[in-house]
């Protein structure tokens, strides 16, 4: 087992740590990169509702940023609930930058109304609603969604409060208002058990959310669009690889915090890569077990309407995507995480972190430009594979200007809620102390509850 950070242990009650907001600048290079990637997200935004409103395939690269980013900082939040749930004290520092990912979660409802828009009626397709036609799929998939992202808002403010409330003077001293959206917060008995009682009813909220998400919009923005495409592992497989890319997207955070907050760096070490380096060698395992499960039914079957849909997919139009998807998530992971070496250390796994989150934005793209630029979205089956359709100049501003504005909102949210969860973490070091034993020293932790 990796040790703790040091300072996580030396934590006391009195006087109560409470962790700062991080300080930014625009004087620092990173930050204006950020500022300048997220104004080139914005403008690419408005470029595309001026000049492709309703144009389906002009929205077939925004709608898999669209994927990417609910399989990336949707995902993220859900390490933080399922370290609660399982009583995972290595997981501490992390939570909060898990849950911060809720925030720039939300510019996946932004891109989503366009990108309904642009869908062709639903008569004469295969899709999930059958003759159900009150408002599907635009206005099922956005209330979906909606619920979602206010699920993971929720979550984050109600882990935030106890740190950003103050002590019970200050709570007081505020307007009602102000007072009530601070759940009137004086620490009593009472509010702790509400308080975490809350986070867990939330989380559990958001992980049916997440999954149900994943069924609606792998569906309608995927499966609907390209005849002869029916499977029902896809769901499934979209929504593990997302979870993949939700823990490699918080280590890769979680190490740039050691490197560029001060203050982060206390806390965050080898720990929490070593516990997360094994889900993540998990994950990237699963990788490989859907996708086979999903290819054995195509492969035993052999009807000719799967087997075209799995040929763009897979083998013939978009094989350059898939074979890079692949390689960076799965192949190449798998080959370093297996070595305790690299899932042992924050800075190596984050390496292996960057090649899964790149790769995702590969998988994304081989699963959703191919059914929004498909020509032909009616019928049961595909006559002729339809043409690759390769992003232009303005497709590959949009998704690094997107991706960047992403970054950039996470940034932002992290200058105004910390990224510590601190009341967490000094309950934590209460409940771990370092006891020496024979001629070594051992962890001893407590779950009171």
């Amino acid at each position: 087992m990796i040790a703790p950070e040091a300072a996580g242990l030396k934590l006391s009650l009195r006087p109560p740590y409470r962790p700062q907001a991080l300080s930014i600048s625009l004087n620092h290079a990173g930050i204006a990169l950020l500022a300048v990637l997220g104004a080139l997200g914005i403008v690419m935004y408005v470029v595309k509702l001026i000049t492709a409103w309703g144009d389906r395939a002009e929205w077939a690269y925004p709608t898999a940023v669209l994927m990417f980013v609910l399989s990336t900082a949707t995902a993220a939040p859900l390490i933080a609930y399922a370290s609660r749930m399982a009583k995972g004290y290595w997981a501490l520092p992390l939570r909060r930058i898990a849950a911060l990912y809720a925030v720039p979660s939300v510019l996946s409802f932004v891109l989503l109304i366009p990108i309904m828009a642009s869908l062709p009626p639903l008569d004469g397709r295969s899709t999930l609603w059958f003759e159900f036609r009150a408002g599907a799929p635009f206005l099922t998939d956005a209330l979906a969604l909606a619920i979602l992202l206010l699920t993971g808002m929720a979550l984050l403010w109600f882990s935030a409060v106890p740190d950003l409330a103050g002590p019970p003077s200050r709570v007081r001293a505020m307007g009602p208002w102000k007072r009530l959206l601070f759940l009137n917060w004086s620490g009593s008995t009472r509010q702790w058990k509400v308080l975490r009682a809350a986070n867990l009813t939330l989380g559990a909220f958001y992980l049916m959310g997440y999954a149900f998400v994943h069924m609606l919009l792998t569906t309608d923005l995927g499966q609907s669009l390209l005849p002869g495409w029916r499977s029902g592992i896809f769901p499934v497989y979209s929504a593990v690889t997302g979870l993949q890319a939700g823990i490699a997207l918080t280590l890769l955070t979680a190490a740039a915090m050691r490197r560029f907050s001060p203050e982060s760096a206390r806390f965050l070490g080898d720990e929490q890569a070593s516990a997360l380096g094994k889900i993540l060698l998990a994950a990237t395992l699963m990788w490989f077990y859907f996708f086979w499960s999903d290819f054995l039914l195509i492969w035993y079957a052999r009807l000719p309407s799967e087997v075209a849909a799995m040929q763009v997919t897979v083998a013939i139009t978009y094989k350059l995507p898939f074979v890079l998807a692949a390689v960076l998530m799965l192949v190449l992971p798998l080959a370093m995480l297996i070595f305790n070496r690299i899932r042992q250390s924050l800075t190596l796994i984050a390496g292996v972190s960057s090649l899964i989150v790149v790769g995702l934005l590969f998988d994304r793209i081989r699963f959703f430009v191919a059914p929004m630029a498909n020509p032909s979205p009616f019928g049961h089956a595909m006559e002729t594979l339809p043409e690759p359709y390769w992003p232009n100049v303005s497709d590959v501003l949009f998704m690094i200007g997107f991706i960047g504005l992403m970054i950039a909102v996470f940034v932002y949210a992290a200058s105004r809620i910390p990224v510590l969860n601190g009341w967490e973490m000094r309950q934590g070091s209460m409940l771990r102390k370092e006891r020496t034993f024979m001629k070594t020293h051992v962890l001893v932790i407590g779950k009171p509850d």
